[in-house]
């Protein structure tokens, strides 16, 4: 019997069907360095998931470039987080030193020796596929002590080192050497050198941006670098620091918020010659040389409390107002000195 010819309706039913099959995988035709972007947007376990359908998603999924690790959503009896630890070895091996752009770990660490030699792996491995920027953000129950390898301080290849410990000390090898790091951030750290800021200083010639953010345990912090152009510091818990000495012939960019009970003995030195912006928060200590602010374009001031024997914090800015772009004082600020603010202001 003679087969009737289908109907032409059905017949481009069929050739669209069989088109959407065969363009069903378009990520496949990306260029790697686009496919890589769009998984930046998953989890770490879907991707983890992916890399299991096939041998093409595998390679793709072990070179990818930035990698984010997050344990903080495992419960503390959640037996997935040791298959996902294992995992997690396994890919790091496979890796093989294959380029890692960045590298970000959050997670927590109830015993940190029975934990310690794992992590630490996974840095070792980090440094060896080159990476360029590290994130730390760890919460270290027992014994709230963190020290990181020399492996990281020396690596080459470090530009932007970021650490949240939540309060743990932090101890620096005896032996340290950021040659190329550029930017560093510290945030609720503990430390037990008196010269920890100095230290790093010394060991960062190339350093531009530097971050301390709840820094405990420093009375004193003295920041003389040649490098460096944007400095924040911020300082709201602890009482224990004094005296802040910042000096910085490139510095361009200045952060402070200092908060602290009042009490006599604090000072703030500053000699800044290309200081362009600077903000100035929470408390202002009775003893203030702020130097040379000629090139001084834009400054925000908001200060809570100031000592009764100092005068307005903004007087010190009054001299150079012409050269400034840009003025913002905080209400607050204003209230705190109103008894005794410039008539002309």
């Amino acid at each position: 019997m003679e087969k009737r010819p289908k109907p032409e309706a059905c017949s481009s039913l069929s050739q669209s069907k069989g088109s959407l099959v065969e363009n069903s995988d378009r990520i496949s035709n990306l260029p790697a360095h686009i496919a890589h972007h769009i998984l930046s947007f998953l989890m770490m376990e879907d991707i983890v998931r992916l890399s299991i359908v096939s041998k093409w998603w595998q390679e793709l999924c072990i070179s990818i470039p930035s990698l984010t690790i997050d344990g903080r959503q495992y419960g503390l009896k959640d037996f997935s987080v040791f298959h996902f630890q294992n995992f997690l070895d396994r890919w790091m091996i496979q890796r093989n030193g294959m380029k890692m752009v960045q590298f970000c770990v959050r997670w927590i660490f109830l015993k940190w020796h029975s934990q310690e030699y794992r992590f630490l792996t996974w840095l070792h491995d980090a440094v060896r596929c080159n990476v360029e920027v590290l994130y730390l953000d760890l919460i270290i129950v027992l014994p709230r002590t963190f020290k990181m390898p020399l492996c990281v301080w020396h690596c080459e290849s470090l530009r932007f080192l970021t650490m949240h410990l939540h309060g743990a000390v932090l101890q620096l090898p005896s032996s340290t050497r950021f040659t190329k790091l550029q930017s560093l951030s510290l945030t609720s750290v503990r430390v037990f050198e008196e010269i920890f800021v100095e230290q790093i200083l010394s060991s960062c010639n190339s350093l531009k941006k530097l971050c301390l953010d709840d820094v405990e345990g420093v009375n004193n912090i003295n920041i003389r670098s040649s490098s460096l152009k944007y400095l924040e510091i911020r300082s709201y818990e602890h009482d224990n620091l004094f005296h802040l000495n910042v000096s910085g012939e490139l510095l361009e960019e200045l952060i402070i918020r200092w908060k602290f009970t009042p009490s006599g003995g604090r000072s703030l030195k500053m000699a800044t010659p290309h200081l362009k912006c600077f903000k100035w928060g929470e408390f202002a200590p009775d003893n203030c040389f702020l130097g040379n602010l000629k090139c001084l374009r834009y400054c925000a001031l908001s200060l809570e409390q100031v000592s009764s024997s100092w005068r307005p914090p903004y007087l010190e800015f009054f001299h150079i107002l012409e050269r400034i772009e840009e003025l913002v004082i905080h209400v607050l600020c204003l209230k705190v000195n109103s008894p005794i603010m410039p008539h002309h202001f």
